[in-house]
Parts: structure tokens; C-alpha cells; sequence
């Protein structure tokens, strides 16, 4: 009996501390980070070619799920980063590597204003593997929300209900909804379509009219909606 009641306790145990491992790696999720980069309308190219290293860098790092630099549509000084990493602790990792502090110190001299680097994670939505034979019509939105930090209640709902309308609009590849660090009552839309009419039609679509009427009153700053291209393959 007592063999019996033993074994019982260690299976028990073991099943415990396993639930526990598992309930740990779940507290987890996946880093999100979205950088706005701004160069020097002179040092554009230049810009661009070190961004591409850091990508080429991020890519060969260990927890890399996706590192994408995308160029803004109508102002072409313009740049974005979008990443996603497995934990925040592998984007530390990457962020104070030596090769990384190298290549962020060449790009310092040819931005025109600080890296605005904007971490947070998944709160509604999908984001799908990009379609690397379409990239050239693809269509990537990055848009900020910042709701007025009373209206998060009221906003949170129109948020996840736009972002799961949108994601069965034709042409819609990706469309999420991301917190950011530590500004709860900011977010990011992050949206890709298959080209810039699907994007049109989407924003002529009757939900995202009703969204953008529904939002506005709740917003703490402009909607602040910006169209990219990707640039590395």
C-alpha cells in the first residue's frame, strides 16, 4: 500500500510540475515590434543599404520569426521595421549583440530623427506568412491608434471587431491588432493586402466607415494610417 501511495504522489508530482513548465512557456508570448526609422532625404539609399544588413543579421539570429523593412509609399525617406520574435528576451538578445550596436551606430549619422521603436504583442487577428511572389504589388499598412486613456473600454471592443471584419475583405493577407509597451492606450493596426486596390476597397468597405465614425471620438491623437512597400526579399 504505501508502495502504491507513493508512486501515486510521484506521478502527481511530476504531472504538476509539468503543467507548470507548460503554463510557464505559455506566459511567453511572441514580441512584436513595430520601429519607425526616418533618414535624411539625402542619405535615403544609404539608409535603406544598412537597414537591409540589419535584416540580413536578424534573419541568421537565433527566435527570429519575421523581420521585414519596408519602405513608406509617399514619403520614400520614410522606413518602418516589422518583426516578430519567439520572446521578448531573444529581441534583447538581438538588440544588445555587438553586430547589432555596430550597424545601429552606422545609422545613426543618417537619420533625421531618433529610431522610434514600438514593442508589444498579439491582441486580436492574424498574421500570415508573406507571399514573397506577389511583394512587389503587396500593399503594407502600419497604422498607430492612440485612444484617450478613459475610452480604452469602449475602443478595445470596435478594435477587435474591425480587425475581424477586415480579415474577410478580398485581398486582405494580414490583419492585426498589436498592443504597445508600456502605453496601454496605445495600439497598431497591421494590415497587408494583396495591392493597392484591395486596400481601397477595404477602405471604402461599410464596417471600416462605420469603424473609423465609431473611433474617432474615442481617439487621444489623428488616426495615423501609413502605406508601405516591402524592401528586402
Amino acid at each position: 500500500m504505501f508502495v502504491k501511495r507513493f508512486v501515486f504522489v510521484f506521478l502527481l508530482l511530476a504531472a504538476l510540475s509539468n503543467f507548470a513548465g507548460t503554463a510557464m512557456a505559455q506566459s511567453e508570448p511572441q514580441q512584436f515590434v513595430v520601429v519607425y526609422v526616418e533618414f535624411k532625404p539625402a542619405d535615403t539609399r544609404a539608409g535603406s543599404d544598412v537597414l537591409e544588413e540589419l535584416a540580413a543579421l536578424a534573419e541568421d539570429s537565433s527566435g527570429v520569426i519575421r523581420f521585414d523593412v519596408l519602405q513608406q509609399t509617399d514619403r520614400p525617406n520614410f522606413f518602418a521595421l516589422f518583426e516578430i520574435w519567439t520572446d521578448a528576451q531573444t529581441f534583447a538578445d538581438f538588440q544588445n549583440s555587438s553586430a547589432t550596436q555596430a550597424i545601429l551606430t552606422q545609422l545613426t549619422p543618417l537619420l533625421e530623427a531618433p529610431l522610434d521603436q514600438r514593442p508589444g504583442n498579439l491582441l486580436t487577428g492574424a498574421v500570415n506568412p508573406r507571399s514573397q511572389h506577389a511583394q512587389a504589388r503587396q500593399i503594407f499598412v502600419i497604422t498607430h491608434v492612440d485612444v484617450d486613456p478613459q475610452n480604452v473600454p469602449q475602443a478595445r471592443p470596435l478594435l477587435d471587431t474591425f480587425v475581424n471584419d477586415s480579415l474577410n475583405d478580398p485581398g486582405a493577407q494580414t490583419f492585426a491588432l498589436l498592443s504597445q509597451t508600456p502605453t496601454l492606450n496605445h495600439f497598431q493596426l497591421v494590415e497587408t493586402f494583396a495591392n493597392l486596390k484591395a486596400f481601397e476597397d477595404h477602405l471604402s468597405a461599410q464596417h471600416t466607415v462605420d469603424f473609423r465614425t465609431n473611433i474617432d471620438p474615442l481617439l487621444g491623437a489623428p488616426y495615423d494610417e501609413r502605406l508601405y512597400q516591402f524592401v528586402n526579399p
